[in-house]
């Protein structure tokens, strides 16, 4: 072949390497195949005994093991299995998940962050006291629905104290759920700042000053 032609062939490999379109995005399931490959051992352990307590089912793994949002960012892996010791406190979250499931409340979510260990909690902005820690809690990303704020304040103000309920939510339009404590929170991590906190009393009898934002 003549170096004329040779640079030819060359440019046209060129040329068909550039048209050909990128291999699409790995999804979260077969992230999580690649993953479980090598973690197999700890995560059927931990997905059996969730079995044994019939709450194997409410999540499925990729979503149930999944770490933290800023995984990446991290340099921390995507899915994560707890600690042995911490594996019943994830249990009564999941029946609590199921019931919510149940009345039609998380039924579009997915789970953006469950079990954290303290660097990536540290690194995702968790709080020290975190329930992620302890495995207790799970983040949601909630589709687009209208009224379900305010559905799931009703559902936390009358099962909430029984189901030890924890309602947090955060100004992504996450939520945080967990079985700690019956208590609720918003952006400021304080109560007064939840979406299912009561409206402020007026400052005096029938009256009402407008909110101000600071």
């Amino acid at each position: 072949m003549s170096p004329r032609a040779g640079v030819w062939v060359l440019l046209v490999a060129l040329a068909i390497g550039a048209c050909t379109p990128p291999s699409p995005a790995p999804t979260p399931a077969e992230r999580y195949a690649r993953w479980h490959r090598t973690r197999a051992v700890a995560a059927d352990a931990y997905l059996g005994y969730l079995r044994t307590h019939g709450v194997a089912d409410v999540l499925p793994p990729q979503q149930l093991l999944r770490s933290a949002r800023r995984w990446r960012g991290c340099a921390d892996e995507e899915f994560a299995v707890p600690p042995q010791s911490q594996w019943p406190t994830m249990v009564p979250t999941l029946r609590l998940v199921r019931e919510l499931r149940g009345a039609g409340l998380l039924d579009r979510a997915s789970v953006g962050s469950g079990y954290r260990n303290p660097a990536l909690n540290r690194c995702e902005g968790g709080a020290p006291g975190s329930k992620h820690l302890s495995n207790a809690a799970l983040d949601f990303d909630l589709a687009p629905e209208d009224g379900l704020h305010q559905r799931l304040c009703a559902y936390w103000r009358m099962h909430g104290a029984a189901r030890r309920f924890g309602l947090g939510f955060y100004d992504s339009g996450a939520i945080h759920v967990d079985t700690a404590g019956h208590r609720t929170w918003g952006y400021d991590y304080t109560r007064r700042s939840s979406l299912c906190a009561p409206p402020p009393k007026p400052s005096r009898l029938g009256e009402s000053k407008p909110h101000r934002r600071g």
